[in-house]
């Protein structure tokens, strides 16, 4: 009797451990790609923000400041791909920061530099929208870029203490700038 107890308690454990061998060789596998994912996601995370802020600022350019209303119409409907971009982009950062701080390869002081850095290409990006188009053309385009912004800020808060106050002062200026745009809706 024991020695039947003895040897289903040993099937048992084989079984258990040859189901449960596949499932490291997945997980072994899809960490060495996420940390290959890591190595260059936030930077390249800036940089294709930057390439779309770029391509947002050389549109405006030529745009007088304050444009009539219909330039400004035609000009924010250009810039509309660049901004919806500039969300997704975002959207995914929060995983982003979350992956390289879980796997360590970021410290703390990389995602604060990263992010004050995006956040004032943003910022700057804004304002000079603001000046040239005024926010009521773009005003259904930039909504989901600061709500992007705000969901990201926040996930990567949870996973970096101390963030939010970090860069508080640039999200601060970003919010007042598109507030001060709300201001000139009003009648």
């Amino acid at each position: 009797m024991k020695a039947t107890f003895f040897t289903v308690l040993a099937l048992g454990g084989f079984l258990a451990t040859s189901i449960a061998s596949p499932v490291a060789v997945d997980t072994s596998i899809e960490k060495r790609q996420d940390i290959d994912a890591i190595e260059t996601s936030l930077e390249a995370l800036f940089t294709q923000i930057k390439e779309q802020t770029g391509k947002i600022n050389a549109t405006l350019t030529p745009i007088a400041d304050a444009a009539p209303e219909t330039e400004a119409q035609t000009a924010a409907d250009s810039i509309a791909p660049q901004l919806d971009i500039i969300a997704e982009l975002l959207d995914k950062a929060g995983s982003i920061g979350k992956r390289a701080i879980l796997e360590g390869r970021y410290f703390k002081e990389d995602i604060f530099k990263t992010v004050s850095l995006i956040l004032w290409e943003l910022l700057g990006t804004v304002k000079f929208i603001l000046i040239k188009l005024g926010l009521g053309p773009v005003l259904i385009h930039l909504v989901p870029l600061i709500l992007a912004l705000v969901k990201t800020l926040k996930a990567l808060d949870k996973v970096v203490d101390g963030l939010l106050i970090a860069v508080k002062f640039i999200v601060d200026d970003l919010l007042k700038a598109v507030g001060l745009g709300l201001l000139g809706l009003l009648p």
